[in-house]
């Protein structure tokens, strides 16, 4: 199907034609029952063709696809998406940021609203003037809420139009920027990134599920990424929780023991027999592995769980500056002359 651009309407014109199709769907669908989306959206295209006689509209209201966007084109400019819900709010999952299934001669799309909980009712208004937030489900997709205030949109919050993040080439990472900024401590995002050629696997399991090698992979990576757990926060643990689950695909409802059980080790450092908490001794074990590892992983996860922008070459002189200032003791040696001392 071609739909040709071809802007000989008024959106006053446009928002006309909306209103008289809410005026029809509202006075027909007060006799229908269990309404479901897809013959929602067929309604949604009867009656805005029928309100299109005698307007500058007519024979130009066509219904697309089942995947594109959005659901209705009127003379191959404006856009209606039709969303519904049979509870009583103006709530709903909205369209893929990415909009990979747009029809790119739209460029005026509003939202057609039915909410069929309590007493039926049908609300229009302009798309991104209601999306107040991204979600994720397998992709990341716009929250609609019908009731948002101006000025409280996803975009107003950005400080990015949505016609100016729709068309860019790094629509995610503007989108996940963004909420980095908004992370709190021990907060991380939990993002699946279509862009990235990474599959996820829909089972989540415990820890103890993965294997071994799983097992060290994740302590050696976690204590790169995450310095703070040798520190004395209590919340020293919640971001490298995080990345169990989103990097794993695992939960621990113990994962301290993971670095810390057996309490205390006896180590030699320097020629001198002394005491460090286990957490310690576990990564003198490690620490080969950590420095070959800090070598290997993306640049992009310095960027991320370090919260820089931009990383040096020497990426384990920044790790050991970052673990200096994270760790705390009370020990007569340095963390770093622990760390060292298991080269």
């Amino acid at each position: 199907m071609i739909y040709a651009k071809n802007k000989n309407a008024t959106e006053e014109e446009f928002i006309a034609l909306l209103e008289k199709s809410k005026i029809l769907l509202l006075k027909y669908l007060t006799r229908e029952k269990n309404i479901s989306p897809t013959y929602f959206e067929t309604i949604v295209f009867e009656k805005m063709t029928e309100a299109a006689e005698k307007t500058i509209f007519k024979g130009t209201i066509q219904q697309t696809g089942t995947h594109a966007f959005p659901d209705i084109v009127a003379n191959g400019y404006f856009g209606v998406e039709v969303k519904m819900t049979v509870n009583n709010h103006w709530t709903s999952t909205g369209n893929s940021v990415l909009e990979s299934s747009r029809i790119e001669a739209v460029e005026k799309i509003y939202i057609m609203f039915g909410k069929f909980g309590g007493k039926l009712n049908i609300r229009y208004r302009l798309y991104q003037k209601c999306l107040p937030e991204i979600s994720v489900t397998h992709s990341p997709r716009y929250r609609i809420n019908m009731d948002l205030s101006d000025g409280q949109s996803i975009f107003d919050k950005m400080g990015v139009d949505y016609d100016t993040l729709r068309k860019s080439d790094d629509t995610i990472n503007t989108v996940k920027n963004y909420y980095r900024t908004q992370l709190k401590d021990g907060e991380e995002l939990w993002w699946i990134d279509p862009e990235q050629d990474k599959t996820v696997s829909p089972v989540i399991k415990p820890f103890r599920g993965l294997s071994e090698k799983e097992k060290e992979n994740f302590i050696v990576e976690a204590m790169i990424l995450f310095p703070e757990m040798f520190g004395n926060s209590t919340t020293k643990f919640e971001r490298a929780a995080a990345y169990l689950i989103t990097e794993y695909n695992a939960v621990s409802a113990n994962l301290r023991d993971v670095f810390t059980a057996g309490g205390q080790m006896e180590i030699k450092i320097k020629r001198k027999k002394i005491i460090v908490p286990k957490i310690y001794y576990n990564m003198i074990v490690r620490a080969k592995a950590i420095k070959k590892k800090i070598d290997e992983l993306p640049e992009d996860f310095f960027k991320h769980y370090w919260r820089i922008d931009k990383l040096g070459k020497n990426r384990l002189l920044f790790w050991k500056k970052l673990l200096n200032e994270k760790s705390s003791n009370d020990l007569s040696v340095s963390v770093l002359d622990i760390f060292e001392s298991g080269l």
